[in-house]
């Protein structure tokens, strides 16, 4: 069976840009919402109350609750569109993999609320686990050295805290210290703001974004 290494160079089917585009708004779009969210919610903490909290409070706080509940599955749904575009232009498959479990997971995040328990924890690990994956193998789609920097130092950075929150629970050091939401963020926003610089790389590159592939690559 023949294996896909890295990215291959398609120029007859590229459709990159148009998948930069729409990791960009993705990105964007939630990170907006999750801001306009939180000014409606009254008494809301980022050092104590997560960010679903902010869709799944009960009883549900509105407007905040429709803000992020339709912009976390806007961000999956885009995300998975930016897949299949990605994997039609002939980019990565397991880079593509991960984006897309992590994209599923956060539209069942939107759909179960963190009120429904169990439901939610299992779509919220999904996303945090397969988002910062996505993060580290990203250099898989022919990424220059500087991008493959930031993705190392943001993917290591979510991967740590989800690391230690999985072997020591909610009470280790570095949770007790940021606090929970807090501790969150440092795994959500690294992710995002990859997204955001990765969705601004490919739109910026256009068609000649992949001259180095990886079945040569970097490493």
């Amino acid at each position: 069976m023949k294996v896909q290494n890295g990215s291959i160079f398609r120029p007859e089917n590229d459709f990159y840009r148009t998948a930069g585009i729409l990791l960009l708004i993705a990105a964007l779009q939630f990170f907006m919402a999750i801001n306009l969210a939180e000014t409606q919610f009254p008494g809301y903490s980022s050092t104590t109350d997560t960010l679903s909290h902010l869709g799944g409070a009960i009883p549900p706080i509105e407007p905040s609750a429709t803000i992020f509940n339709v912009s976390v599955i806007l961000l999956g749904v885009l995300s998975l569109a930016s897949v299949y575009l990605i994997l039609k232009s002939g980019g990565c498959r397991l880079f593509s993999s991960c984006l897309a479990i992590s994209a599923v997971g956060a539209v069942g995040v939107g759909l179960f609320p963190s009120y429904t328990g169990s439901f939610h924890m299992f779509f919220a690990i999904l996303t945090f686990i397969f988002g910062s994956l996505t993060v580290l193998f990203s250099y898989r789609l022919g990424l220059n050295i500087p991008m493959v920097i930031v993705s190392i130092f943001t993917g290591f950075t979510s991967l740590t805290i989800i690391i230690s929150a999985l072997l020591w629970g909610l009470n280790n050091p570095i949770i007790i210290y940021l606090g929970l939401g807090g501790a969150e963020r440092f795994v959500v926003y690294p992710i995002l703001f990859y997204l955001l610089a990765m969705g601004g790389y490919l739109t910026s590159r256009g068609e000649d974004w992949v001259r180095i592939r990886f079945t040569r690559g970097y490493f």
